[in-house]
């Protein structure tokens, strides 16, 4: 039986500016008496009943959980929670795993984001539900971040909603579907005269570089666009940390400041009409055309830049943060490399098992926008919930994958429902075909040529953290590379 104990979580989101109103209309003085004689004690009610308003504004849900019999952090005003997060002493991811395994036997895990309630799925198939079959129940991130003034957030598939996410997932769908997509021209040329002691990150840097130049910026354009945004965000200021700090953690602070990122827009807006993506990009336009409902309002230009963002933040990052981890998975395992190296399809079980170890992505986030029941768990959750899938967690949990610390290949010859690097239904990643063939390519190439074994300076393992909202490889990199 499902029990259901408090109204839906919107009904209580009355705007405290409503009920200090009340409060004041209640103890504005009449015409003929005051609420007290004393005007100083007057002023000191009215704070106290203003103070109380607003401990029970931010406290309303702190019992969300608890009587939901979900276990649950305990919360403390203003912070929720989500202290941990907010004081910077743990990460997103850190956040999340910790609640993952202080509860090893329990499916959900509560917690409070400020004051709204957020549940951590982990029950592979509870999550699977939310993300594709009852995806209508959880369409939202609820982020906002799409009203940003920052061109390159308002045009992120990543972080648009309703109408617009559909207009631009169709049209990225389609320039998807047209590029023409060269990958191995060039790679030869930066591979000659490699031998002994590299460092892979810079390798590997190069190498897409020149995959991202051929396919976004063609020969018409200036190709350092991409080393430059590639740079840019690699090697970030305090003001970029602090930016995706409040992105991450407020972001309605980030929308209510204006923040935006404008120094390499500014740089190369003139340059967007010559590049290759600009005309890919037209074409696509012809094909899914705006409609009167919905329109993306900014330039061709400014549009431009925002997609070249996205294949950027979105695609090459999680392309370089992979192919690093399969190459030091490799190195560790000369067997697994040899066995690659012979077959494509040893290839391809070794990139999935790269994926499981080191998601790009930790978590996957939703914002429930309708009452929704988890019917096996016998309990439900409010329109404005917010869910997190936990999915470093759950790819290495023992009850999902045996030996889940061990780098394995051959577990993915079966199927593996906890799998969800990419996330799942239609809100699953658009691009991962293509990241899959670009990672294969290389890391095919790289193979192939070379011997990849450990040397003096290669880490123990590999050192990951938070950027934004995808996770980057903090330490270089080391590996020999012997000429075969």
């Amino acid at each position: 039986m499902v029990t259901i104990i408090e109204q839906p979580l919107h009904r209580y989101c009355d705007p405290l500016k409503t009920s200090l109103t009340s409060v004041t209309a209640v103890l504005q003085p009449s015409a003929n008496a005051m609420f007290f004689e004393s005007f100083i004690l007057n002023l000191f009610i009215l704070l106290v009943l203003i103070f109380a308003l607003i401990f029970d504004y931010v406290t309303k849900f702190f019992s969300y959980w608890y009587i939901r019999h979900v276990p649950y952090k305990q919360a403390i005003p203003f912070f929720g929670s989500d202290y941990h997060r907010v004081t910077g002493l743990r990460s997103t991811t850190d956040e999340v795993n910790q609640l993952y395994n202080q509860y090893p036997e329990d499916k959900f895990v509560g917690c409070i984001k400020s004051r709204i309630p957020d549940l951590i799925v982990k029950d592979p198939d509870a999550a699977r539900k939310i993300l594709s079959t009852d995806f209508s129940n959880f369409h939202c991130r609820g982020l906002g971040l799409d009203k940003s003034r920052d061109v390159c957030l308002r045009n992120n598939l990543f972080y648009s909603e309703g109408e617009k996410w559909t207009l631009l997932r169709g049209r990225l769908e389609a320039l998807l579907n047209n590029m023409d997509v060269q990958i191995e021209d060039g790679l030869h040329d930066c591979l000659s005269g490699i031998n002994g002691d590299t460092n892979v990150q810079q390798l590997l840097s190069e190498l897409l570089d020149i995959v991202f130049k051929d396919l976004l910026i063609g020969n018409n354009a200036e190709g350092s666009i991409i080393t430059c945004l590639r740079k840019e965000s690699q090697q970030r200021t305090y003001q970029d940390k602090l930016k995706g700090y409040l992105k991450n953690i407020f972001p309605s602070v980030y929308i209510l400041l204006k923040l935006s990122s404008t120094k390499l827009y500014e740089k190369y807006q003139h340059l967007m009409k010559d590049t290759k993506l600009y005309s890919e990009i037209k074409k696509a336009e012809k094909i899914t055309p705006q409609d009167g409902k919905v329109r993306i309002k900014d330039t061709d230009e400014n549009y431009t830049f925002s997609i070249l963002s996205l294949f950027m933040r979105e695609g090459y990052l999680p392309c370089l943060k992979i192919l690093t981890s399969l190459l030091f998975e490799l190195s560790k395992h000369p067997e697994v490399q040899e066995s690659v190296r012979k077959d494509s399809q040893q290839l391809d079980l070794a990139i999935k098992e790269t994926l499981r170890l080191h998601p790009a992505y930790s978590v996957i986030s939703r914002k429930c926008v309708k009452m929704y029941t988890f019917a096996k768990h016998d309990f439900l959750v409010d329109k404005g919930v917010t869910i997190t899938v936990p999915v470093e967690e759950l790819h290495k949990d023992e009850q999902h994958f045996s030996e889940a610390q061990s780098f394995k290949p051959s577990r993915f010859e079966n199927e593996t429902p906890a799998f969800v690097p990419f996330g799942l239904g239609p809100r699953k990643c658009i691009g991962e075909d293509l990241a899959m063939r670009i990672i294969h390519t290389v890391s095919s190439k790289i193979v192939k040529s070379f011997a990849l074994e450990k040397c003096t300076r290669t880490p123990e393992k590999l050192k990951t953290v938070d950027h934004d909202f995808i996770r980057i490889i903090e330490n270089d990199v080391w590996l020999k590379f012997k000429p075969i």
